[in-house]
Order: C-alpha cells, then structure tokens, then sequence
C-alpha cells in the first residue's frame, strides 16, 4: 500500500464548521497525484474543523481522502449502498476500514439506483469539492451543476484541477457560454483550484461573503404552499413531478416573492379547473379532426 503523503502545515478555519460533500474516484489504479491531492482533502477539512462526506469508498481517492481525515481526528461521513451490506449484517464488503473505528458515521441508501445515495450525500452540505474521477464522479459532479444552474440550489462547487484534469469542462462550460446555452455565467456554474486547500479556501472565503450565505438559505428554503395549491387545483399534473423532482434537494425552490403567492392564493379553484377543461376540449377538437382528415385521404 503506498505510504501517506507528509504532512502539511494547515491555517486555521476561518469560519464555521462545514459540511463538505467530497466526489472522487473509487478506482485502485488513481494515479499517485490523484490520491495525494485526496489526502491533502481530507487533512484539511479535519484539521479546520469541517466534516468530509463521502462515498466511503476502499480504494483510489475516496481511501485516501478518509485516511487523510481520519489520521487527523476529523469527522467523517460515508455513505454506502446496501448492496455492500453483506446479508443484512454489519460487514461492509465496499466502505473504507476507518469507518469501522472512532466516531465515524456511516449511512446506507437504499433503492435499485443511486439516486437515494446521491441525495444523501449532498443532503445538509454547504458545499462540493470534485477530486478526479471516472463515469461516477461525473456523474455526481453534472448532476449537482446543472442543479445550481438552474437553481435548485446554491452550493458551490469546485474541482480540484490536477494536472488539469478537469480542463476538458472548464473549456465545454466556455464553449457553451460562447454557443449561448447556458443562463448563468460557466463561473457560477463551476470553480476550479489548483489544490485541496486552495478549494476549501476558496469555499471558506465564499460562504464567508454574506451576500453568498444569503442566497443560499433563500434557494433553499421551503415554500411548500404555493405548490400544494396548484396541485390540489390541477390534481395528477406534472407539478407533482415537478414537487418530486425538488424534493432530491430537501426543498423547494424559492423563486416567488409573497406577491406572486397572494396572486396565485387569490385564484379560484374552479377558475383553474375551467382553463384546464377548455384546454383539454380544444386538443381533443383538434386531435379529432386531424384523424378525420387523415381517413379522408
């Protein structure tokens, strides 16, 4: 097994303690400047006193960034699939071994997918560090981006560029932005550091920025009723979907002001139902005599 990489001198956090949610390869080939980077990871956040989450993996950059927490009494939690749970019991043929010692957290998602592993894995966290990974790692990375994109939420997230392995998305997040597909700026979007430390100085220096913090709790936060009444006004829509979908992030997205709530709170019900019915009677008025106009040709 390689040997740890040599300790580093660490500055002390300058903020609260935080939540970080870790993505990374689980492969046992990553390269030796991968996982040293992973290392560097998990020393930080333990020694600024933040708490590293993780897919608890055994091997490539998952081991070493919880090896590099745990060698420095930090605080962990991992996060598995009960596929590894080996009959029910307590073995788990897939988590790294520090979660069998100290206080080390480790959840088990259920499902036959990866979406309840993914969600708790960014459940609570204030934000993202992407170390280099496979198919998995992006994955999570794209699916997390593309949330804060489009607003779902407003974690920050940031790749650890290691020999500019994540140059290839910085330059299609450009490209895009040049192309005129994207609705916000590639460096809202996506960060990118050089190294661990500089990742999480970048994100202590975000989170620190009021405006930032501000923002966060405001994407975040709840407002269920709006989207209760519009279900209960149009029952079986897509916007149960739609309260599904949000509901991967704990919340609903908060992008109506209390305006927008009196106007929708003040439309009858049976007003709704009318604009439905006359929109359902005219698609089936057209669908009829497109058919008819089929059969006469």
């Amino acid at each position: 097994m390689e040997a740890n990489p040599e300790p580093t001198q660490q500055k002390a956090s300058s903020t609260k303690p935080l939540r970080i949610c870790c993505y990374g390869s689980s492969s046992s080939h990553t390269p030796s400047q991968y996982t040293a980077a992973a290392y560097n990871l998990g020393q930080t956040l333990a020694l600024r006193g933040h708490t590293c989450v993780n897919g608890a993996g055994a091997s490539g950059c998952m081991e070493y960034m919880n090896r590099g927490a745990h060698d420095n009494n930090g605080h962990i939690v991992g996060v598995i699939h009960e596929k590894f749970v080996v009959d029910g019991s307590d073995c788990l043929e897939g988590a790294n071994s520090v979660f069998g010692k100290g206080n080390r957290m480790l959840l088990v998602a259920k499902g036959n997918d990866l979406q309840e592993r993914k969600r708790l894995l960014v459940e609570g966290a204030d934000a993202i560090v992407v170390l280099p990974g496979g198919p998995g790692t992006w994955d999570e990375l794209w699916e997390m981006a593309c949330a804060r994109h489009i607003g779902f939420h407003s974690m920050p997230i940031v790749c650890v560029n290691v020999d500019d392995y994540y140059e290839p998305f910085r330059e299609i997040l450009q490209r895009a932005h040049k192309d005129e597909l994207l609705y916000k700026h590639p460096s809202y979007i996506l960060h990118f550091e050089e190294t661990s430390e500089a990742a999480v100085d970048w994100i202590e220096k975000y989170l620190a920025d009021p405006n930032n913090s501000t923002k966060q709790q405001k994407v975040i936060k709840r407002r269920s009723s709006i989207l209760k009444r519009l279900q209960s006004n149009v029952s079986g829509s897509t916007l149960s979907i739609w309260g599904r979908m949000t509901s991967f992030f704990g919340g609903d997205v908060d992008e109506y002001d209390s305006a927008s709530e009196k106007r929708l709170n003040d439309v009858p019900v049976w007003h709704n139902f009318a604009v439905f019915s006359a929109g359902l009677s005219l698609g089936l008025l057209a669908a009829s005599r497109i058919s008819s106009n089929g059969a006469r040709v």
